[in-house]
C-alpha cells in the first residue's frame, strides 16, 4: 500500500509538473506572440512614419513650382505602404506654405505637417535655353564667367581672368532634334535635355562628343549631354496693367540711356551703330519684336544684370550682323512665347531663354553667372523646412 500511495504521488507530482508547465508555456507562448503583435504594430508605425516624412520630401519637390499644382505627385504606393500629399497645400504667405502628408503601413498611419519656405530662384541658369528646341545651323561659342567680378576675360594667364564652364544648353525637348546641330558649337558647359529622356544623347542631332565640355576642365565626355531632373517651368510674361506701349526706335549713331524703372514697347528697333543702355536697374517688355541690328550695342557692359527683357506673347527677338558690323548685347533676355535668332557674328553677356532658340551665324553666348540673382523673373524656388 505505501509503494501504491507513493506511485499516485509521484502521478500527481507529475500532473502538477505537467499542469504547471503547461501554464507557463502557453504564458510564454500568449506573450511571444503579443510581443510579436506590438514588433509588428511598432514596425507598422515606423515604416508609416517614414513613408509620411517621404511625402514631406515629394511635396517639397511639388512646390517648386507652386504656380503650376497640375503635375504634382499628390500619392504614392512602395513596398512598405502607401503615403498622401493633402491637397491643395495651405499658403500662409507669399513665399511661405503648411503641407500635411499621411503614411499608411499595415493598418497603422501617421499625420505630418510641414511648414515650407520658398526662395525664389532666376530664370536665367542657361546660356540658351529653347523650350521647344535650339537650332544651331551657324557657328557658336558658349562658357561663362561672373560679371559681379569683373569683365569677361578668357586669358588664363591673366590676374583678371574671369571665365568658367557653365555656359550650359538646354532644352525641355525629350525627342530628337530637340537640339538640333547643322553647323558647330563649342559648348564649354553642358548639353542638358528634357526631364525623363531615356537617352539624352538621342535627342541631340549632330552631337560631336569632342565640342562639349561636360563642364569641366579638363574636358570629359561622361557628362557632356544629361537629361533635367525636372522640366524647366516656362510661366508666361504678364505686362503689368499700368505699362503703356509704344514703337521705339533708337537712330543709328545715337546713344538713349534709360534711367532705372520698367518699360513697354510694342516693336523696340536698335538700329545700326546705336546705343542702348541704362544708368540703372531696367526692365523692359517687348510685346512684339526686338531687333538690334549690325554694330550696336544693347544694355551695360560693366553689368549685364542692370537689363532684362521680358518678350510677352508671340514676340520675336532678333539679333542680327549687317555689313556694318557687330553686334553685342549685354542682358538678359526671356521669351517663353518667343522665337530668339542670333545671326552673324553677335557676342552675347548674359542669357536668353525662349520657346525656340535659332543661331545661324557665329556667334559668342557668354552666360552671366551674377544673372543667378535676378529674381524679378522666377519659374522655380529653392525649398526649405521652417518646422515640421
Amino acid at each position: 500500500m505505501e509503494r501504491g500511495d507513493q506511485r499516485g504521488t509521484v502521478v500527481l507530482i507529475s500532473l502538477g509538473v505537467v499542469v504547471l508547465l503547461g501554464t507557463l508555456g502557453s504564458t510564454l507562448l500568449m506573450r511571444s506572440l503579443h510581443e510579436r503583435q506590438l514588433g509588428a504594430r511598432s514596425a507598422a508605425r515606423h515604416q508609416a512614419f517614414f513613408l509620411a516624412d517621404g511625402a514631406v520630401d515629394q511635396a517639397l519637390l511639388n512646390l517648386r513650382t507652386p504656380a503650376d499644382l497640375t503635375d504634382d505627385v499628390t500619392a504614392g504606393a512602395l513596398l512598405s505602404g502607401t503615403f498622401q500629399i493633402d491637397t491643395p497645400p495651405q499658403q500662409l504667405g507669399p513665399l511661405q506654405w503648411r503641407v500635411t502628408t499621411r503614411g499608411f503601413s499595415q493598418q497603422e498611419e501617421r499625420r505630418m505637417e510641414a511648414i515650407v519656405q520658398l526662395t525664389a530662384q532666376s530664370v536665367f541658369q542657361y546660356a540658351l535655353f529653347g523650350d521647344q528646341a535650339v537650332t544651331v545651323s551657324g557657328n557658336a561659342t558658349t562658357d561663362s564667367y561672373d560679371s559681379a567680378l569683373g569683365p569677361y576675360n578668357d586669358d588664363e594667364s591673366s590676374p583678371d581672368y574671369n571665365a568658367g564652364h557653365n555656359g550650359d544648353m538646354g532644352t525641355n525637348a525629350t525627342s530628337a532634334g530637340g537640339v538640333s546641330i547643322g553647323g558647330s558649337i563649342f559648348v564649354d558647359g553642358q548639353v542638358i535635355v528634357g526631364s525623363g529622356a531615356a537617352d539624352p544623347e538621342s535627342v541631340v542631332t549632330g552631337y560631336e562628343p569632342a565640342f562639349v565640355t561636360g563642364g569641366t576642365s579638363p574636358p570629359t565626355d561622361t557628362q557632356d549631354v544629361v537629361s533635367a531632373p525636372v522640366a524647366v517651368p516656362m510661366p508666361p510674361v504678364v505686362v503689368p496693367a499700368n505699362l503703356t506701349c509704344d514703337d521705339f526706335t533708337v537712330q543709328g549713331n545715337t546713344t538713349v540711356t534709360l534711367p532705372p524703372g520698367t518699360y513697354c514697347y510694342r516693336n523696340l528697333t536698335i538700329q545700326g551703330n546705336a546705343n542702348l543702355t541704362a544708368s540703372g536697374q531696367v526692365i523692359i517688355y517687348v510685346i512684339g519684336e526686338l531687333t538690334a541690328q549690325g554694330n550696336s550695342v544693347v544694355g551695360v557692359p560693366d553689368d549685364p544684370t542692370k537689363v532684362l527683357f521680358l518678350m510677352s506673347a508671340t514676340a520675336e527677338a532678333t539679333l542680327e550682323q549687317t555689313i556694318q558690323g557687330n553686334n553685342t548685347f549685354y542682358g538678359g533676355i526671356y521669351g517663353p512665347e518667343a522665337t530668339f535668332t542670333i545671326q552673324g557674328n553677335a557676342t552675347i553677356y548674359g542669357s536668353v531663354m525662349a520657346r525656340r532658340v535659332n543661331v545661324t551665324g557665329s556667334a559668342e553666348i557668354h552666360y552671366d553667372e551674377a544673372l543667378t540673382d535676378m529674381t524679378q523673373v522666377s519659374n522655380l524656388y529653392q525649398t526649405a523646412l521652417i518646422s515640421w
